[in-house]
């Protein structure tokens, strides 16, 4: 993930609301740092993908790669 998807990311962990869907908190995150659809497919697709290959939710991941910087 490059360094602007990991922005939003982490933008969208620290603003997430209690019971709303992440991906919810991540188009949000995108819609203020004034990008585009493109960007949310781009971001939502990697962490759909991770998430797919180590069988945990999409939250996990983006978790995973805020705290690491990278997949891990």
């Amino acid at each position: 993930m490059d360094d602007e998807g990991l922005m939003i990311l982490r933008e969208a962990l620290e603003t997430q609301l209690r019971n709303e869907e992440f991906d919810r908190a991540v188009g949000r995150a995108i819609r203020r740092s004034n990008l585009d659809f493109k960007k949310y497919v781009e971001v939502m697709g990697e962490l759909r993908e991770l998430a797919h290959e180590g069988s945990v939710s999409v939250e996990e991941v983006a978790k995973r790669l805020v705290t690491t910087g990278r997949e891990g």
